[in-house]
């Protein structure tokens, strides 16, 4: 494992990403909940409250929670800029973070304004504070590296994302006249391509070489990749300026924009068929999975600007890009850092002796299980618009993927608390 790059002495207390961690596989389980609620094929129309509500509970209640706990490690320990006031900072964001994640799905689900009026407030307050904290650590950092690059120009996604969604939720709330179409495009492109897309290459850069014993990105493709994927995609967006936005400006950067991700998923793939350790390995899997749904994601999305007559290549673009590509690499990044955290943190609280090593805080097998079970999730999305069965088996795989990595975390939590309490009865 590659760690002197590091600054781990800077790593903020287990506690405060944990609780992120922790909190993040109970949503999956309400997503679940919320796909079933209606009597109809959820994934038939993009536009039915049961789909809506199901696709803001993973993307603010699990991708969101697990994304801003993993940038309260990521900051000091890569970056090397600790945030301000750290256990503030994560109060600050959880909290709302939890209670708009909870109320914004209700209140799609419900049909009730009332709930939309409260949690885009929440969802706003949360995202500034994490925003303005993480922009105080960049600023104070010294390092010149990809990853500051790309948590940079995430946030920067994030920032425009949010204040679209919190038009929109206003917008859904009170009736009011907006350019919804517009909103809407702008929105999914700022939080998936950008926020979710930009961190997630950024965090690879350091996290494939360090846990897979892989070689390094090129350099060249650490330092443009994020970059140009962040240009392509505003300048994707530019033509929504005009009225009507010209058809081929959108495809030709839309299609730069996929050709730049796929980039990503095959030079990430040939790295990881160079890595030294040869052992079958969960998380690693769950990575491949990730760049093979991402690169699948790529061709629906490039068929349906060619052939927009097609019915649901884009929400399986989407779904794909959310569930196959973002999810896979969640799963497989927490299963890797949470065991990471328990074992460094019992080191650095100056414990030599009784601390378990990483394959036993987490047990693999679990983590072998999570796997096919997230494929079998995976097969049934691809079936899920047209078979109303396989949309009830990616609910009932959503939901005992939450109970499975709910399980998964509470046993790494249990294992660093009881080696303490041991330590401490000694």
């Amino acid at each position: 494992m590659k760690i002197a790059s590091l600054s781990t002495e800077q790593a903020p207390p287990i506690s405060v990403p944990l609780r992120f961690f922790a909190a993040a596989p109970l949503f999956l389980m309400l997503a679940a909940l919320m796909l079933v609620s209606g009597a109809d094929n959820p994934f038939a129309d993009t536009r039915t409250p049961a789909l809506l509500a199901a696709t803001h509970c993973i993307t603010l209640g699990f991708m969101a929670m697990v994304m801003l706990g993993a940038m309260q490690q990521i900051l000091p320990v890569v970056v090397g800029s600790p945030m301000p006031a750290s256990r503030l900072t994560a109060w600050l964001t959880f909290l709302p973070l939890i209670s708009g994640a909870l109320l914004l799905p209700s209140g799609f689900l419900l049909g009730e304004p009332v709930l939309l009026n409260l949690a885009w407030p929440l969802l706003g307050f949360a995202f500034t504070a994490f925003i303005i904290a993480s922009l105080i650590s960049l600023v104070r950092s010294r390092a010149y590296n990809a990853a500051k690059t790309a948590v940079l120009l995430s946030i920067t996604a994030l920032g425009g994302a949010i204040t679209a969604g919190m038009m929109l939720a206003y917008g859904y709330a009170t009736g009011s006249l907006l350019p919804y179409t517009e909103l809407i495009t702008v929105h999914i492109s700022l939080s998936l391509g950008g926020w979710v897309m930009l961190l997630i290459i950024g965090v690879s850069f350091q996290v494939v070489p360090m846990f897979q014993l892989t070689p390094n990105y090129p350099k060249w493709l650490a330092g443009s990749l994020v970059p140009a994927a962040f240009v392509v995609l505003l300048l994707s967006l530019l033509p929504l300026l005009f009225e009507p936005s010209p058809h081929w400006a959108i495809v030709i950067a839309q299609t730069l924009f996929w050709l730049l991700a796929g980039s990503y998923a095959v030079t990430t793939l040939r790295l990881q068929s160079k890595r030294r350790r040869r052992v079958a390995d969960a998380t690693l899997s769950f990575f491949r999975m990730g760049m093979m749904a991402l690169l699948c994601a790529a061709l629906f999305a490039l068929a349906t600007l060619f052939f927009p007559e097609i019915d649901h290549l884009a929400t399986l673009s989407a779904v794909l890009f959310m569930l196959g590509f973002a999810m896979s690499l969640m799963h497989g990044m927490m299963y890797k850092i949470v065991p990471f955290l328990v074992w460094f943190h019992l080191f650095r609280d100056g414990i030599k002796s009784g601390v378990p090593n990483m394959k036993q805080i987490i047990p693999e097998i679990w983590m072998w299980r999570h796997l096919w079970l997230h494929r079998g999730t995976l097969l049934a999305v691809l079936f899920a618009p047209w078979w109303k069965a396989a949309a009830w088996s990616v609910a009932l795989g959503l939901l005992l993927q939450g109970m499975l990595l709910g399980y998964a975390l509470f046993t790494a939590i249990s294992a660093y608390r009881r080696t303490l309490l041991l330590i401490e009865e000694n």
